[in-house]
């Protein structure tokens, strides 16, 4: 009996698990398209090509089981640059945005993002992760002795935000918790209420073997018409496919994806 095993060190998968040979057919395939040259090398639309924002829309509906519109998509080159990117556009380290909340225990390179883009260490605030996701509790308890109830910064930029979340809700890394539908759902009504950006990593939700797929943060923001939208879902066929596939997506309101497309 033949075992695929994985890296542990790195997270590597066996190389025999790699679809290389479906690479190659793919590839082959849209260079013998005959607009490849401009749809494929040239420069192209900020959020994507409209035709695959259109077939991601159809894969991840299908996958989540729930309906994902192209118009809250956008293309990114992976999930660890499109939350570097997504830190840049939506905080100030320096002036607005004083707290950076992180389960505890967290994905450990999510450190260095934040170090390179000017937070420093005395700005993160560790949450506890419990069996059904970050604690709630401890994380509103320091909302509400650090920041005043807001609409969303109404006096001030309205895209740039007081705080940010970066949290791996289901198959949380390196915990594999799963937030619960109740804290989803308080949690987005805590961003809304704080003007905290919620930044998802839901790199991992499609890798869900048992059971549907939870709803995700970004769902019940987009559901909810009051007030400032909040949450990003960043997602990556890095964890799908393979490694070296840096391409990724993110999911939000338009409002959001509007700052963010500018690649």
């Amino acid at each position: 009996m033949y075992i695929n095993f994985i890296n542990l060190n790195r997270g590597q998968p066996s190389l025999d698990l790699l679809p290389t040979e479906l690479f190659r057919k793919a590839s082959q395939k849209v260079f013998s398209e005959p607009n490849a040259a401009k749809d494929i090398l040239q420069y192209g639309p900020e959020r994507g090509h409209p035709e695959f924002l259109e077939n991601l829309a159809k894969f991840l509906t299908k996958e989540y089981n729930a309906p994902v519109s192209s118009k809250h998509l956008c293309v990114t080159p992976g999930a660890s640059l499109s939350l570097q990117h997504t830190i840049s556009i939506l905080t100030r380290p320096q002036t607005r945005t004083r707290h950076v909340y992180l389960q505890d225990p967290t994905y450990f390179l999510v450190f260095d993002i934040f170090f390179d883009l000017g937070y420093r260490r005395e700005q993160f605030v560790s949450v506890p992760d419990c069996a059904d996701g970050i604690d709630i509790d401890v994380l509103e308890g320091h909302l509400k002795q650090e920041y005043r109830e807001q609409a969303g910064g109404r006096d001030r930029d309205p895209m740039i935000f007081d705080s940010v979340l970066y949290c791996v809700p289901t198959h949380a890394n390196p915990t594999g918790s799963v937030l619960s539908e109740e804290k989803r759902k308080r949690l987005v009504k805590l961003g809304k209420k704080y003007n905290m950006l919620v930044i998802c990593d839901d790199v991992y939700d499609i890798l869900t073997y048992e059971g549907p797929v939870p709803k995700r943060l970004v769902a019940y923001d987009l559901e909810d018409q009051e007030g400032k939208h909040v949450v990003i879902s960043n997602g990556t066929f890095s964890k799908l496919l393979a490694p070296g596939a840096r391409v990724g997506w993110v999911e939000t309101h338009e409002d959001i994806i509007n700052q963010l497309g500018d690649w």
